[in-house]
């Protein structure tokens, strides 16, 4: 039996350039999303680089609307923009 397919979500938040998974071998510098709820999601664009994507980076320092499909504490997004 296969899974369900993940849904399509929509979060809002304040994105913050800072160092995600420390202590691996995946260790860098990433952008992550805190939400109003404190959840924070590290911002991966789907088809972008995981370790060094240019378009992430420029969401870091803004409230950012994004759309993607969370994976733990990972969200995967295919669209995001500033909000305001």
């Amino acid at each position: 039996m296969s899974e369900p397919a993940r849904a399509l979500i929509c979060v809002r938040g304040r994105a913050t350039q800072q160092r995600v998974r420390k202590g691996t071998g995946s260790e860098h510098e990433g952008v992550v999303l805190e939400t109003a709820a404190g959840e924070r999601l590290v911002l991966v664009r789907l088809g972008g680089n995981p370790f060094s994507d240019a378009q992430t980076l420029r969401l870091a320092g803004n409230e950012v609307e994004v759309k993607g499909y969370r994976i733990g504490n990972e969200m995967r997004y295919v669209e995001a923009s500033p909000i305001g």
